[in-house]
This record gives C-alpha cells, structure tokens and sequence, in this order.
C-alpha cells in the first residue's frame, strides 16, 4: 500500500453485521496491518493513510461505514479533526482513536469517542472495536458526542 491507495477489502464485498470499518493510520505498514486484524475477525475494512483519503470514502461509503479507527497523531490532519469532519455529515459515527504517542492523560479532553493504546493484539483491538459498536447502538436519545473518551489497553 503506498500514499495514494485507497482500498477495500473483506469478504468479498458482503456486508458482515457490524458495516464496514474505516481505518486510518498515516504509516502504511500500521494501517494495513490494523485492517488486517480486523478482517481476521470478520470486519470488512476502508483502507486510508490520511484524512484526505478518509473524507473521500466516507463520502463513498458513508451509509456502509460502521466506526472510524483513527490514528491520533498524523500530518495535516489529526485523528480528532478528522473525527469531527466526519461527525458534521453523521454526528452519531462511532469513533475508536489509536495511538502509540499519545496517552490517556493528554487525551482526556478530547470527548465523543474511544481510545486504544498501541500495541494491541488482534483480538483486543476487534473486542473493542466491538465494544463501541454496541455501545453506540441505537439507544433511547443518548447522543454520540455526550459519551466520554473510555481507556483501553493502557
């Protein structure tokens, strides 16, 4: 994957019960490998390594795209900002934020979505990314950006 692939995989294009994925991550290496995590647990996944690509497939993809798991730290454009972007088209967008730099403590302003500390194992990162999906269900009134940023993996 270099800078200007933007792509799709899973399960040959079937919907699995939880939409797709749009993982974001500035290194190639760490958002191919992400995606893959999550398509071993049966997660189709949108491939972007910057905000640019990710504003492009949600556009493409809006209705299918399920949880964005963004990277926090990237050039131009930042995982929240890109969250926020995304959250003018569809305020109610499940957010799960990763990163390897950035930790809890410094995060704790940031409001209206998750965070998972890198390095994670495949099967932390699904369960979570599980988590947030059944945690935004739709819910009696309970709106996106009143949810507090939950630690994991820290």
């Amino acid at each position: 994957m270099n800078g200007s692939d933007v792509t799709q995989s899973g399960a040959a294009g079937k919907p699995t019960e939880y939409g797709k994925v749009l993982v974001v991550d500035d290194d190639p290496a760490v958002c191919h490998v992400t995606g893959q995590m999550l398509e071993l647990h049966g997660f189709q996944v949108l491939y972007a390594e910057n905000g640019e690509q990710a504003l492009a497939l949600f556009d493409e993809y809006d209705d299918q795209v399920s949880i964005l798991v963004a990277d926090i730290v990237m050039p131009k454009m930042s995982g929240p900002q890109l969250a926020h972007l995304l959250r003018i088209q569809r305020p109610e967008l499940p957010v799960l934020f990763v990163s390897g730099l950035v930790s809890y403590a410094n995060f704790e302003g940031v409001m209206g979505g998750w965070m998972l500390k890198k390095p994670y194992s495949p099967s932390t990162l699904a369960s979570k990314v599980r988590d947030v999906l059944t945690e935004f269900a739709p819910k009696s009134g309970v709106g996106l950006l009143a949810r507090p940023i939950q630690p994991a993996g820290l």
